[in-house]
This record gives structure tokens, C-alpha cells and sequence, in this order.
């Protein structure tokens, strides 16, 4: 409670100072979020989503706070009312693409792919070439199963900047969902010497050396990272991919 109790005693103060003017609104959005996240990091959680709801109430066309108050929603575990938030803005501000991309990503993160994409559908006929609505979009298709579409997504944001990390990344993780083993580690394989790779890129093409028999130079890369049962484990889940699930498409 120690870092929660001076922003409420100055919120406190605030209002005090209020009682003896002609009433306004004591607390600002800024305020309100003040002690929103103040809450959150004293552990008390109940006034944080209360706080996060009010802050964004207070204020509904500020998309920066909106997305904000969304985000800590969803941190604190409240993701119906993280989805309420964004619906809600979307409808009032359908213009703002930052509130329809939030509201996608919270569908993937939430687990519901499909209504995800359908939600970064809507902004790609506005923003055809956004790099990063097309990798959200990809991300999702492949939690869908749909492997061969994202992969073409990958590929087309790879045409444009091929030396892009996280997406030859996403594009290797999604050729080692479809089992083509092979082809994953050859996308990473060119990109492991780079000063700019990412430690997860490194890390994947270790686990797929690994699954290809490549023990050697999968040790290279991984180190001590991953003790000799768990790469026995992550090698086996990957040369024996989850079934295909339908679709309906």
C-alpha cells in the first residue's frame, strides 16, 4: 500500500480543496489513471479495474488513454470488460484503426482467432499494405490451422523486408506447426549469424536442428537453455504436430 496511499492522499486533498469551490470534476483522466495503476501495484486489484474503468469513462475519445485502460484490463485478467472497452470505442470512433487493432489482438490473445481475424479484416480494406495488421492477421490464421495462407502473408511482408527477424520467425514457427520441418530451419538458418536476430529466433532454429538431427549445432545455439529431457520433449512435439482441426473452410 505504501506507493498507492500518497497518489489517494493527494487525489483526497484534491477533493477537499474542491468542497470549498463551485463543484467540478475532482480528478482528471490522468489522475484517475494515476492511482488506477498506483492500485494495480499495491496488489489491489478490485480499485485498479474500477480506477482503469472510470479513467477511460472519463475521457472516451482519447484513444491513447483507451488503449491503455484495454491493456491493463487485460493485464489484471478482466478480458470481457478489456472487450466491452474497445467494442464500445470502435462503434464511437470507427476511424481510429489503433481501437480495431487492439480489439483484434485482444480476440487472439483471448483465444478466438476467427473473430480476430474478421475484426483485422475490417481495418485491412482501409490499410491494405499494414505490415502489422497483415502479421497479426497471419498470426491468427495459423492458430486457425490455415498455415498455407499465412504462410503467404509471411511471405509477402518478407518480400518487402527480408531481413525483418520476427517475421521470418513467425514464418518458420508456422511451417513447424504444418510438420514441414525441413523448410522451418531453413528459413532460420540464414538468419542466425545476424547481430539483429532475436534469442527466440536462435532458440527455434536450436529446437529444429534438434528435430532434424542436428545435435551439434543445436547445442551451439542453445546452450544450457533447454536441459537434455526437455529438448528430448520440445523435438518430439515438433516432428509430431497436433492433427489438422476443421475449419469449416
Amino acid at each position: 500500500m505504501a506507493g498507492l496511499f500518497p497518489v489517494i492522499a493527494g487525489c483526497m486533498l484534491v477533493a477537499c480543496a474542491a468542497d470549498k469551490q463551485p463543484k467540478t470534476s475532482s480528478l482528471t483522466p490522468d489522475t484517475r489513471l494515476q492511482v488506477a495503476e498506483a492500485a494495480e501495484g499495491a496488489g489491489e486489484r478490485d480499485l485498479a479495474v474500477s480506477m482503469y474503468i472510470t479513467a477511460a469513462s472519463s475521457a472516451p475519445r482519447e484513444v491513447k488513454l483507451q488503449l491503455r485502460c484495454a491493456d491493463a484490463l487485460t493485464r489484471l485478467g478482466k478480458i470481457t470488460q478489456a472487450r466491452d472497452l474497445l467494442t464500445e470505442r470502435v462503434k464511437e470512433m470507427p476511424e481510429e484503426t489503433d481501437l480495431t487493432r487492439a480489439l483484434g489482438l485482444l480476440y487472439l490473445v483471448s483465444g478466438e482467432p476467427a473473430q480476430a481475424v474478421a475484426e483485422l479484416d475490417k481495418l485491412l480494406t482501409k490499410k491494405h499494405q499494414d505490415v502489422r495488421v497483415l502479421v497479426d492477421k497471419a498470426v491468427a490464421l495459423d492458430l486457425l490451422h490455415r498455415h498455407a495462407e499465412a504462410q503467404a502473408i509471411y511471405r509477402q511482408v518478407l518480400t518487402a523486408s527480408p531481413n525483418d527477424p520476427a517475421v521470418r520467425n513467425d514464418l518458420a514457427l508456422s511451417l513447424m506447426l504444418e510438420g514441414k520441418i525441413e523448410e522451418a530451419r531453413e528459413e532460420l538458418a540464414s538468419t542466425q549469424d545476424l547481430d539483429t536476430s532475436p534469442e527466440r529466433l536462435k532458440v527455434n532454429l536450436g529446437l529444429l536442428y534438434a528435430a532434424t538431427g542436428e545435435v551439434d549445432k543445436s547445442r551451439q545455439l542453445l546452450g544450457d537453455r533447454v536441459s537434455d529431457s526437455e529438448l528430448s520433449t520440445l523435438t518430439a512435439a515438433i516432428k509430431s504436430p497436433p492433427a489438422e482441426q476443421g475449419t469449416g473452410h
